[in-house]
Formats: C-alpha cells, structure tokens, sequence
C-alpha cells in the first residue's frame, strides 16, 4: 500500500523564487544577512527604510570585503548607520522544499566578531549593547553553538572557506578539472601553493591584524595549508561548485575571493601576479559561458533516431505507436499488436 505522506527530500542550497522583502515599514532591529557576498548590497537595499543607527546587522555572507560594500553603496555619508557584526558557521545546512524549511545536515560551530573588536570604531554603550542584545537572542538556539571572536580568531575560523575558493575553485575552472584531479597534478599544486602564499602575504600586511600572534601563526605554520589539502580530500570526485556556476551562467564570487586580497595588495603595494591572472582567466571562462548561453537556440528532432528507424522499418506488425516529442529528444512507445 503506498503511503500518503508527502515525500521528504532535501536539496542543499536550492531555494524557491522570492523576493527581496515583504511590503512594510515597521522598524528592523535586528538582521542577519546570509548568502553570497554581492547578494549582501541588494538585500539590504531592499528595506534600508526599516534601517537606522539602533538596528543591528550581522553579516554572514560569503567571501570578505562585504561590509566595506555595504557601506560605500548604502550607507556612505548617511547618519543612519546601523552596528555591524560579521559572523561566519561551518553548520551544513539542507533546504526542505516540502516543508519550506532548513535542516541541519551536520553541526558545527557560529562565530561573530564585533567592529569594536576589529579596532575599526570606538567602542561605545550604545553598540555594545546592540551586539549583546543579538548575541543573546541568537543564543536561544543552543545547536547554532555561537561564540563571540575577536577579529583575528574569527578570520582564522573562516580562511579555510575563504581560501577553499580563492585558489582551489579557480584552478578546477582553470584545468577544468574535479577536485580530486588537483593534488596528483603537480602543475596544479605549484599554482595552488603560489595563489596560497601571496594571499598570506597580503594578509601579514593589514593593519587591523598587525600584533596579532594568532593569524601570523596559522598563515606560516602550516595549519592553513594542511586544512586546504584535507578540504580538497574531503570532496572525493565531486565537481567544482564553481565551474557549475559558470557552466549555468551564475555570477561568480570573484569580487569578494581572490578581487578582495588584490584590492588590499593594491593599496600596499604589493604583487599579486598570480591570483591577478587567475581571476582574469575565471572572469574571462564566466564571460564566454554567458556568450555560449545566450547563443543557444533550442530545437525539436523530428525525424527518428537511426536505430529506431530501422526497427519501424523491419516490424511488421504494429498497431498502435505514439511519439512524444520535446527539446533534442523523440521517444517511440509501441503499443500491443492486435490479431
């Protein structure tokens, strides 16, 4: 006997059509802003109506260079500037589209530092108070396991990702290759650990880091790369998250990856000839990919596949047949002959 429930499936990351925010103009304290890191500006663009200098915004988008975004698109010369917190989680989570719920796949951890803490503003009560008032309600939920960071200790929980895309997904756009293919590729190693070590060089060279022991020791002790080559073992032969995006005409995450450090490496003067190159090349692989896309003109077969036309050809005796016809594709369904 079948059974009447509805069936439960999980799909990671895939979410149904929506819109940026409901109609309303009732004041928002508190807001948490995930995702890729260029959907952080339209999103809060959305309801900067509901947003002043008593709200609370905790971004948790991916890549780094978000909230410098944020700030020079939305708020730059405005009085109503809200309290920013970055945070970051290694929970995994799973869309349910039956229910139009989240899952937690696998528990991790969530961090959230404070501007105050990155030394990029005064600290004061008033965002101090704003900071512990989110804190306290993200609390409730007890599996988020959430910890208040300081910026260096919070940066070291999210280089692994953060890294992850800026050398490993472009090489694998690069070669076109999975990620297994990577570390028996000598060629492909060379390149990773180039990319690896300009980006700790620039990251030696920030100011809001400077003093502290804990990221010079997790960029030249070795952890960082040992985390990446665990990462890369870790997907076996899955394909590269990244050349999917490209092959399907999604924007990449280039600007907030590998374009950050370069921004940074700019302003200090330093080269980054080869992460320059590798975002060139990915830009450059994105751009063909829409240009093929859009150049794609759908057409219907309607002529028999050849190892049907000969079976029509040789049956004898068929009564009743009906083709179904869509994009590139004709099926042939043959039905029972009649005496």
């Amino acid at each position: 006997m079948q059974s009447n429930k509805p069936k439960r499936t999980l799909a990671p990351n895939r979410l149904a059509s929506w819109k940026m925010a409901d109609a309303d103009d009732s004041h928002i304290d508190q807001l948490i802003v995930t995702g890729k890191g260029y959907e952080a500006v339209p999103s809060i663009e959305a309801v900067k109506h509901r947003i002043d200098e008593n709200t609370t915004v905790c971004l948790m988008n991916e890549g780094l260079g978000v909230l410098e975004d944020v700030r020079q698109q939305i708020f730059k010369g405005s009085d109503k500037t809200p309290t920013f917190l970055l945070g970051h989680m290694t929970h995994r989570l799973a869309y349910n589209d039956h229910f139009n719920a989240v899952r937690l796949v696998k528990p991790g951890q969530m961090k959230i530092t404070s501007m105050d803490h990155a030394g990029l503003s005064v600290p004061e009560p008033g965002p101090a108070r704003l900071n512990q008032n989110l804190l306290d309600s993200l609390s409730v939920a007890k599996d988020l396991k959430i910890q208040s960071s300081p910026l260096d200790d919070w940066l070291c929980f999210k280089l692994p990702s953060v890294i992850f895309g800026c050398v490993v997904e472009p090489i694998c756009v690069l070669l076109d290759i999975p990620y297994e293919e990577i570390l028996p590729n000598p060629q492909a190693r060379r390149m990773m650990l180039l990319l690896l070590d300009e980006i700790a060089g620039v990251m030696e060279h920030l100011p809001e880091l400077s003093g502290s022991g804990v990221v010079q020791e997790y960029l030249r002790g070795g952890r960082l790369r040992w985390l990446l080559y665990k990462a890369i073992r870790g997907k076996g032969p899955a394909p590269s998250e990244l050349v999917k995006r490209i092959q399907k005409g999604q924007p990449s995450e280039l600007r907030h990856l590998n374009g950050y450090f370069l921004r940074r490496a700019e302003r200090f003067g330093l080269n980054m000839a080869s992460n320059r190159m590798m975002a060139e090349m990915v830009a450059a692989k994105e751009e063909q990919a829409k240009r093929n896309l859009q150049g794609y003109v759908p057409f219907i077969e309607t002529s028999l596949p050849s190892d049907l036309e000969r079976q029509h050809r040789t049956t004898q005796a068929i009564s009743r047949q009906s083709v179904s016809k869509w994009e590139g594709s004709v099926y042939l369904r043959q039905g029972r002959s009649h005496s």
